[in-house]
């Protein structure tokens, strides 16, 4: 097992015993702690960092599994936007139907994810290349434009519903 990373559980712990004892009243100096968590005094519930005891070996394999990320997230923003624009074309009349709306709803949605795509692509071949260890992943980006579909999807959906008993009452 490799030694810890200073006295503190994570990160470097910069402060002596003496400055903890000096500060323990004083709240002032640990404002940021939560913003940086690797200077901040309370580093006690961020778990054990092990200090790497070699250089990390990078496969070729984590390159191309990045670029082939990349291009599945660029196809998805492809197809979304290739739907959005025949949803504009096909749509019945100019400026008063819901259909230019969700697809003006979409548009958008697949530019984001072309710039997420490119965004996590050049963040993670930057980590790769630099061998920082930790999480390659993004947790919060796929929710956020899943999340964003789904609720283009659920307004249409409703929409379309209204649409359909408002038609259903006029007969």
């Amino acid at each position: 097992k490799a030694p810890l990373i200073g006295n503190s559980n994570f990160g470097i712990n910069f402060y002596s015993s003496e400055d903890e004892m000096e500060g323990e009243d004083n709240e002032e100096d640990a404002v940021c702690g939560w913003c940086f968590p690797f200077c901040s005094r309370s580093n006690s519930d961020y778990g054990d960092l092990l200090a790497p005891t070699s250089v990390q070996k990078i496969e070729p394999k984590v390159f191309f599994a990045n670029e082939r990320t990349f291009l599945h997230w660029l196809h998805h923003g492809v197809i979304l936007s290739s739907i959005s624009a025949g949803i504009l074309a096909f749509s019945e009349e100019s400026g008063e139907s819901w259909a230019e709306w969700y697809a003006l709803a979409l548009l958008p949605i697949s530019l984001s994810f072309c710039i997420y795509a490119l965004h996590i692509f050049l963040w993670r071949a930057d980590r790769i290349k630099t061998r920082i260890p930790g999480r390659w992943d993004d947790p919060r980006g796929p929710l956020f434009l899943g999340g964003s579909v789904a609720l283009v999807l659920a307004v249409n959906f409703i929409l379309k519903i209204i649409a359909i008993a408002k038609y259903d009452s006029e007969l």
